[in-house]
C-alpha cells in the first residue's frame, strides 16, 4: 500500500513537472515570434543612415562670372556643407527675411533633385517643428546658393522660388570653393544654340566623346545560391526554418513564408520581396515612412554607391494609403536609365505606416574584369542628334519614297528644357549586360532617348 501511494506521489510530481515545462516553452513561444518582428523594425523617427546620402541632387549647375557648367559629381561635398546651411536657415526662419517669389539670383551654385523632395523630410531629420517652413517651402526641387550675397539661400520647387535671407546663413565656403573652381576641365556649354530658326532655350552640353559601351554584372547572380540563402536568412530572420524554398520553371528562386512574405530573386538579378503583414492603423507622416524605407535599406543590403531619391509618392496598398519611394544611382558620374518595357528601376519601395510591404531592387555595377574592353569612344554632338531627328514635314523623298518619321518637331525645340548624357539599360535579359550611352532630350511633354553613337531613337516616355 505504501509502495502504491510513493508510486503516485512520483508520478504527480512528473506530471506537474511536465506541465511546467510544457508551459514554460509556450510561454517563451510568442518571445521567439514576436523577435523577427522587432529585429526588422527601427524605431519610426530615428534614421540609421545617413539621409544625405540618398537625398541628394542629380546634379550640381554652377554660373559664377563668365563661366557655366554642369558637375555630376561632389568632389568637394558641396551637398554635405549646403546641408548646414539649409539648417541653419531653417533653425533661425522665424528670425529671418523670408521673401516668397523671389527673382533668381544672376550668380549661383543650384542643387537640382531628380523630384520634387517634401520639406518634411528635411525639417523632420532635422527635428524642426515649425509649420511656417513647411508652408512657405512646401517643396524642394532645386537649392539656390547666391553667389554675390553669403546671407541668403533659396528654394525653389519647380514653380515658385522662396529666399531665406538672414545673419545666421553663411554661404563664404561654398563661395571660396567655386571661386577656386577648374572651370576649364569641366563640361562646356552654348547658350542660345539655334536649330533651323529656333532657338534652344537651355545650355546645350558640347561634349563629344564617352566612355561606351560600359560592360556591368547584375548585383545579384540567381547562381550563386550560397549568396541568395544568406540574403533570404537575412530577410526572414528567425522565420527562415520555415520558409519553403522553390524553383520555378524560369530559373527564379522563390522563398514563401505561410501566406505572409515572398521574395522572389529572378534570372536577371531583380530582387522583389511581398510582406502581407502590416498594421493598417499605424498612420505616420511622410518622414516616418521615409525613415522606415531608408532603415530598412540600410539594414537589407544596403544602398549602392551614388543613390539618390528620384521619384516619391502616394500610394493605396490593399485600400491603405502608404508612400512609394524609387531610387536611382549613377555609374561612371552618369545616371542611369531603365528601359520601361520593362519597368525597371533600381529600388523601389512601398511603405504602409511604418512598415515596407513591397520592396524591388535591380542593381548593376561595373564589371572589372572586362576594363580594358571600354575606352572613350567618340559620339555625336547633342544638336546634331536633334537635327537627325527633327521632322521637317517632308514625308516622301525626291525620289517618292516615304521617309523614316522624326520624333522632334520643329516647334518642339523651344520647349527643350534640358539635354544631358547618361547610361541606357535594356535590362531585357540576362545575357545584355551592358550600358550604352545615350543623350536624353526632355521638352515639357516627353523625353527621347537616342543613341549617342548613332543617333538613334531607343525610347521616348
Amino acid at each position: 500500500m505504501i509502495h502504491k501511494k510513493i508510486k503516485n506521489i512520483v508520478l504527480f510530481v512528473m506530471v506537474v513537472v511536465c506541465v511546467y515545462l510544457s508551459s514554460y516553452v509556450w510561454l517563451q513561444l510568442p518571445d521567439f515570434i514576436s523577435s523577427a518582428d522587432t529585429e526588422d523594425n527601427v524605431p519610426d523617427d530615428i534614421i540609421v543612415a545617413d539621409i544625405w546620402e540618398v537625398v541628394r541632387p542629380i546634379k550640381n549647375i554652377i554660373k559664377y562670372k563668365e563661366n557655366y557648367t554642369v558637375t555630376y559629381t561632389d568632389k568637394f561635398d558641396m551637398w554635405g556643407k549646403t546641408v548646414h546651411i539649409i539648417n541653419d536657415a531653417f533653425q533661425n526662419y522665424d528670425k529671418s527675411s523670408v521673401t516668397e517669389s523671389a527673382a533668381f539670383p544672376k550668380e549661383y551654385l543650384k542643387f537640382d533633385f531628380s523630384t520634387n523632395i517634401p520639406s518634411e523630410i528635411f525639417t523632420g531629420h532635422m527635428q524642426l517643428e515649425n509649420a511656417e517652413i513647411n508652408k512657405a517651402v512646401k517643396n524642394i526641387k532645386n537649392v539656390i546658393v547666391d553667389l554675390e550675397n553669403t546671407k541668403s539661400l533659396y528654394f525653389y520647387d519647380g514653380i515658385n522660388t522662396v529666399k531665406i535671407e538672414g545673419d545666421n546663413i553663411d554661404t563664404s565656403e561654398l563661395l571660396d570653393i567655386i571661386k577656386n573652381f577648374d572651370f576649364e576641365s569641366e563640361t562646356k556649354y552654348s547658350f542660345d544654340q539655334k536649330i533651323g530658326d529656333e532657338t534652344v532655350q537651355v545650355p546645350v552640353p558640347l561634349e563629344i566623346s564617352a566612355m561606351n559601351p560600359v560592360f556591368v554584372q547584375s548585383e545579384l547572380d540567381v547562381f550563386d545560391t550560397y549568396r541568395i540563402n544568406e540574403i533570404a536568412k537575412d530577410y526572414f530572420k528567425n522565420n527562415y526554418d520555415y520558409v519553403r524554398k522553390s524553383v520555378e520553371v524560369s530559373g527564379n528562386l522563390v522563398y514563401t513564408y505561410r501566406t505572409e512574405k515572398v521574395l522572389k530573386i529572378n534570372e536577371e538579378g531583380l530582387l522583389d520581396f511581398y510582406d502581407a503583414v502590416f498594421d493598417p492603423n499605424s498612420v505616420t507622416d511622410q518622414y516616418e515612412s521615409f525613415a522606415a524605407a531608408v532603415n530598412f535599406t540600410e539594414e537589407f543590403l544596403g544602398f549602392p554607391k551614388d543613390v539618390y531619391l528620384s521619384n516619391l509618392e502616394s500610394i493605396q496598398h490593399e485600400g491603405n494609403y502608404g508612400y512609394r519611394y524609387t531610387f536611382s544611382y549613377k555609374i561612371l558620374e552618369r545616371p542611369i536609365l531603365f528601359s520601361k518595357v520593362r519597368e525597371n528601376t533600381a529600388l523601389q519601395i512601398d511603405v504602409v505606416g511604418n512598415k515596407v510591404v513591397s520592396y524591388k531592387r535591380f542593381i548593376r555595377n561595373i564589371d572589372d574584369s572586362q576594363m580594358d574592353k571600354m575606352n572613350k569612344t567618340q559620339i555625336l554632338p547633342a544638336v546634331e542628334v536633334i537635327s537627325r531627328n527633327l521632322d521637317t514635314g517632308e514625308s516622301v523623298t525626291a525620289e517618292g519614297t516615304v521617309s523614316e518619321i522624326k520624333p522632334i518637331k520643329i516647334e518642339m525645340i523651344k520647349d527643350i528644357n534640358n539635354i544631358y548624357l547618361g547610361y541606357f539599360d535594356l535590362a531585357r535579359i540576362s545575357k545584355e549586360q551592358m550600358l550604352r550611352v545615350v543623350w536624353v532630350i526632355e521638352t515639357n511633354n516627353k523625353s527621347y532617348i537616342f543613341n549617342a553613337t548613332t543617333g538613334a531613337l531607343i525610347e521616348e516616355w
